[in-house]
């Protein structure tokens, strides 16, 4: 709905709402996140480690080629939260000592509809959070005149932002209405105190809202007030007309803030406190966690995650029956769908595109995105004329020993997600003991990388080589380039990080298709002579890092990794989270390597989720794709032995067969001459006689 300047309000239609929200993950990097929409341009937020990073479509100059600008959030605006102390201040009759056997039923009754008999955690079933969204007047305001539908796709992407926030506890938020005010319905004034807006909010709510069902209802406000405050909420109220929050909007630029801080308002009607001054709280994240008074993190970093008390507070709030209407699910807004783009969307199996690219396609019905009758699949590196490729069919081979090869499931065409050994993994095995760490699927040794640049024999220079030219910031040793494409000087702790400085191999670059310059240097350092090879040049765009630098991951010292051309600690970035362990501690059994999805793979003979069972393979497997037994034994080569003994006695009975046919023939052929000479013989003796007196 929205409420024009007059006052009067006019109703929307929620499929003029497009469908172009999306969230996504960070190739090489674990653990990041992304939210973005595709309504107008690509516009969105990269969360990576402790930095974020925001992409919008860039307004001006020549628009054909859609431009965008990406740049790192760094907000420095004074925030905090108007709910003071954390939530056991709030708790005057939560009944979280005494729960009733009534509410406890009902609890268990909705976590076992649809399941049958079987009884499920609530912290495994997946949650959803019915949220109304209210636009004020001050965010039109904040926007320069941008029109109601620029406005609606805004705060859906801050619904969409804070939606993969509470994905981390297996909850959604699911947008039921939105309100827009072109003329503002409560009194929201930012020279009061914000307890002011908040109780006018939810007055307003109360009388106008009743007929929406909804778990909580939030305000996106443009307005600054007094008390420097980025909003307030009723604590405890989830699922009652009084779950509310308000929520400022600090920087249109930046929406993963107003998202972070309407994830914080839901928080709190949830029954989430403060993680300040709660000794048993433990965040992850340095920068702090989500439910922080703060609501920004140490160093301006934008929290995006919540912190184990945030979870427990949840998960007490859901088991007392605080939270039951969390546990319903939506009624979704139906998606346009459109068959013929090339893109399986819900309830498609397949699209083969425009109808002249699928009368090519012996797989997919055109009009339908449905496989035909006979196919089990239409596209993938499984699929193989429309038929599915056996299970354990190895549809992407490692590309190297960090790397780890994945198999058909059997089930689908597509070929599973690419998996590798977990980050830290030793690797790069030579003569002087282990040389590296996988990094995001590789092992980026200094060796490795001289011979792929300079050929076989190709190696590692000598560190005088990084000392005398990394630490100049010259073509021939740097540290990366600045805003200017000025080189940089490389620091002392980071000259390994630099160029890459090899020695060996061929007298210039084995590589084709690069724009590159080499050098060849020989150094005398006390009466010594070091070789020093270096390369620089383009690979492809510009959007791609420098050739001739030191990778990400490679070692720079003990424990120590180049990351961005500077040495920094490898822990960080290892996910310390555990693989399946045996009954001894034993990770994987040591029967498998820990893979970057923190789920074992196999050694050759050894399954179970922990590698700790035998079975009979020919291949090695992750731990989720192991076939059952039966499949196993079929897989087995040992009906060759059988086949080679067979195949023996065939070659005798043949023989025997042809030996019987052919005495068969010459008899018949002898009594056929017989008949010839003597017109009529009644038996074979006679005809005999006639051949001896001839």
């Amino acid at each position: 709905k929205h409420y024009h300047v007059g006052g009067y309000l006019v109703d929307g239609n929620r499929h003029d709402i497009e469908h172009c929200y999306y969230h996504g993950t960070v190739k090489d990097y674990p653990g990041a996140s992304a939210a973005f929409h595709t309504c107008n341009g690509v516009s969105g937020v990269i969360h990576i480690g402790n930095e974020t990073f925001v992409i919008h479509p860039f307004y001006g100059g020549d628009l054909s080629k859609h431009p965008h600008v990406i740049f790192e959030a760094r907000t420095k605006a004074n925030k905090g939260c108007a709910n003071s102390g954390n939530l056991d201040s709030w708790r005057l009759s939560r009944r979280t000592k005494h729960l009733s056997a009534g509410v406890a039923g009902v609890v268990e009754e909705i976590l076992q509809a649809g399941v049958g008999r079987n009884k499920r955690d609530v912290r495994e079933a997946t949650k959803y959070i019915e949220t109304a969204i209210i636009v004020d007047k001050a965010m039109f305001d904040k926007r320069n005149g941008s029109t109601r539908a620029e406005v609606i796709h805004d705060a859906i992407q801050v619904a969409n932002i804070a939606d993969l926030y509470f994905r981390t506890l297996n909850t959604r938020v699911s947008v039921v209405y939105i309100e827009t005010w072109g003329k503002n319905q409560a009194v929201i004034d930012g020279s009061k105190d914000i307890s002011k807006a908040i109780s006018n909010f939810n007055d307003y709510t109360s009388r106008n809202l009743f007929q929406i069902e909804r778990d909580t209802t939030q305000l996106l406000t443009g307005e600054t007030f007094a008390g420097g405050e980025a909003g307030m909420a009723v604590p405890e109220t989830v699922c009652t007309p009084r779950a509310v929050g308000i929520s400022v909007d600090v920087n249109v630029y930046e929406p993963h803030l107003l998202a972070g801080t309407m994830a914080h308002m839901i928080g709190h009607n949830i029954g989430m406190g403060h993680d300040d001054g709660r000794e048993e709280c433990f965040c992850r994240d340095w920068h702090g966690c989500i439910m922080a008074q703060s609501i920004v993190g140490q160093e301006n970093v934008q929290p995006y995650k919540f912190s184990e008390c945030s979870k427990k507070d949840y998960i007490d709030a859901l088991r007392t029956g605080h939270g039951l209407c969390l546990l319903n699910k939506p009624n979704e807004i139906e998606l346009r769908r459109n068959c013929g783009n090339k893109v399986v969307e819900e309830d498609e199996e397949c699209d083969c595109g425009t109808f002249e690219e699928c009368a090519l396609d012996q797989c997919c019905d055109g009009i339908t995105c449905k496989l035909k009758s006979e196919a089990q699949c239409a596209s993938g590196a499984c699929c193989d004329q429309c038929r599915l490729r056996p299970k354990d069919y190895i549809c992407r081979d490692s590309n190297n020993e960090c790397d780890l090869p994945e198999y058909c499931d059997g089930e689908i065409g597509q070929c599973p997600s690419d998996v590798f050994k977990k980050n830290g993994s030793p690797c790069g095995l030579s003569k002087t003991g282990i040389s590296g760490y996988c990094f995001q699927g590789y092992c980026p040794t200094l060796s490795l990388q001289c011979e792929a640049i300079w050929g076989y024999g190709g190696s590692a220079a000598d560190r005088q080589c990084y000392e005398q030219f990394n630490s100049k910031g010259s073509i021939n040793g740097h540290c990366g380039r600045d805003a200017n494409e000025h080189y940089i000087k490389c620091e002392p702790e980071n000259v390994q990080c630099g160029t890459l400085q090899c020695k060996d191999g061929e007298r210039q670059p084995v590589n084709d298709g690069i724009d590159q310059l080499y050098s060849r240097t020989i150094i005398s350092i006390k009466g010594q002579e070091f070789e020093c090879k270096a390369t620089s040049g383009q690979v492809g765009s510009n959007s791609y890092p420098e050739h001739g630098l030191v990778k990400d991951g490679t070692p720079c010292g003990d424990n120590l990794i180049c990351l961005n051309q500077t040495c920094v600690s490898l822990f960080p970035h290892v996910d310390q989270t555990k693989c399946p362990a045996n009954s001894q501690g034993l990770e994987c059994s040591e029967h498998g390597v820990c893979t970057n999805t923190n789920r074992c793979f196999c050694d050759m003979g050894w399954g179970g989720n922990d590698c700790s069972s035998v079975v009979l393979l020919t291949t090695a497997l992750p731990t989720e794709a192991l076939p059952t037994p039966e499949n196993t034994i079929k897989m087995e080569k040992k009906e060759t032995p059988y086949e080679s003994y067979h195949g023996s006695n065939t070659v005798f009975l043949v023989g025997v067969l042809m030996s019987v046919v052919g005495f068969v023939f010459i008899t018949f052929t002898l009594m056929a001459l017989c008949y010839r000479s003597v017109v009529v013989h009644r038996n074979f003796s006679l005809c005999l006689r006639l051949v001896e007196k001839k």
